[in-house]
């Protein structure tokens, strides 16, 4: 404590450099009623830790940004809490909220940086344009998965049998705008269609009336009968229809 003898000992021309320091003295107690930006740190970085580690294991990290060294808060009177803002990122450049209900409520938003590594594919060399992928064509690689915003595959059976829109470059890592399913059907060609009536499955000849791949839908016509029908094409180049 800061006894009179200090003051007797100041001149009155000094007594305002005395008054400064007097008041840095005092400093660490204003410095108390304020929340400290570490503690509010150590809460974002648990809290998004936490969040990321249930969706992508513990190939993580996350990296909290600095706030204003200016910015002062009152001391919370109540544990902070952590919450993530509507609309927030889950990787890469992102905020995590962070607030305080106690008497004198606040809330903020704190940077954080989340990277999450994975396996991806990459073209174990270069691929020509209209290429249907195989195994030999990828080799996986670990990447930071925030820092590719046009996406990526992860298993090689999602991309072989694929068709490439464009020539990949070796090393280039494999996305999913790069990549079409092959046309298995062509119009005009004679197909299968297989019809579900109660538990029974009808096979007929038809012809499509439009190119598609497997999985999509395309019109047919029953050639026997002359009537146009809608369905799925199957992996085997079958036409499956409802009726």
């Amino acid at each position: 404590m800061i006894n009179q003898r200090f003051f007797n000992q100041c001149s009155m021309k000094m007594m305002s450099y005395c008054f400064s320091i007097f008041l840095f003295l005092l400093s660490p107690i204003t410095y108390a009623a304020y929340q400290s930006h570490n503690s509010i740190y150590k809460i974002a970085k648990t809290y998004v830790s936490e969040k990321v580690s249930t969706q992508h294991g513990n190939q993580t990290t996350v990296t909290v940004g600095k706030l204003d060294s200016r910015l002062k808060l009152k001391k919370c009177s109540k544990r902070l809490q952590a919450f993530l803002p509507k609309g927030s990122r889950k990787v890469g450049k992102t905020t995590v909220g962070v607030k305080c209900k106690g008497s004198k409520p606040w809330s903020l938003h704190v940077p954080v940086t989340i990277s999450v590594f994975g396996d991806v594919l990459v073209a174990k060399r270069q691929l020509k344009k209209g290429s249907v992928l195989t195994h030999s064509d990828f080799k996986v690689k670990k990447y930071n998965l925030s820092e590719l915003p046009h996406g990526y595959i992860e298993h090689i059976t999602s991309g072989a049998g694929m068709k490439l829109k464009r020539r990949v470059m070796a090393g280039a890592v494999i996305t999913p705008s790069m990549l079409k399913k092959p046309r298995i059907v062509s119009r005009g060609q004679k197909v299968t269609i297989v019809a579900k009536i109660g538990n029974m499955h009808v096979r007929m000849e038809g012809k499509a009336l439009a190119h598609g791949a497997a999985g999509e839908r395309i019109r047919v016509m029953n050639i026997k009968s002359r009537k146009k029908l809608e369905g799925v094409i199957t992996s085997k180049g079958e036409v499956k229809v409802d009726i």
